[in-house]
């Protein structure tokens, strides 16, 4: 992993990060993830939680309602600031450090019976692969490994300068980034965090707006890759 994706996604750096915006910069991302999240209907009492990290954006009440959860994540801090930031949650939860993109047949087979959630973690394989049509071909497979699997994830699809001027917005399959950044009336370019393929195109989905710092906008697109019988 590069030093730039651990900057992103891991290390003292991006933890110190996340407990500085969560409650504040985030919050409103935050709010729209849980909002989402409760829509999804289920039966599976596990799930696997892939870039699990510390849960800095995900709702406690969403992961209360499994009975165990299996945490996908190579940051070796992550399970003692996520026993942290979730300590009312009381399901068993077990680790697998792990690169989840690398290990995936083998992560799904072992939990058989376990939903998958992709937790922000997609859009950032193109700072770890370095050819960007082997991450393209990479999300493309994932959602055939996953299969008939009840699955969802949240991911980074663009990045880059703007401000907000809406929260999010629901597309009732997919859509081109150029119509996605004219919808949310935003200019100027914008980096392609390689995940248009990975939700199946005829699905749902809501692309929120992340104010991720002062300067950088990120728009996360969040969907059910699979969600019925």
């Amino acid at each position: 992993m590069s030093p730039r994706s651990v900057e992103l996604t891991g290390g003292p750096v991006w933890h110190w990060r996340a407990l500085q915006r969560r409650n504040v910069l985030w919050q409103p991302f935050r709010n729209h993830i849980a909002d989402w999240l409760s829509t999804w209907q289920f039966r599976e009492s596990e799930i696997i939680l892939v870039g699990a990290s510390a849960g800095w954006c995900l709702p406690s009440s969403f992961l209360a309602r499994f009975e165990k959860i299996i945490c996908i994540d190579p940051d070796r801090l992550a399970p003692i600031l996520f026993r942290c930031v979730h300590r009312r949650v009381g399901a068993r939860i077990e680790w697998v450090h792990a690169d989840f993109f690398e290990s995936a047949e083998s992560i799904l087979n072992a939990h058989s019976k376990a939903a998958v959630l992709l937790c922000n973690v997609a859009g950032q394989r193109r700072y770890v692969v370095s050819d960007i049509a082997a991450v393209e071909t990479e999300m493309s497979l994932i959602k055939r490994r996953l299969g008939k699997r009840r699955w969802a994830s949240f991911h980074d699809l663009l990045s880059g300068k703007g401000e907000m001027s809406q929260h999010a917005i629901v597309y009732p399959a997919r859509r081109s980034h150029e119509s996605i950044i004219q919808d949310f009336g935003l200019s100027g370019e914008w980096l392609d965090h390689l995940t248009s393929d990975l939700l199946p195109q005829e699905m749902a989905r809501r692309i929120l707006a992340w104010r991720f710092d002062a300067h950088r906008l990120h728009l996360v697109e969040a969907g059910f890759g699979f969600d019925g019988e």
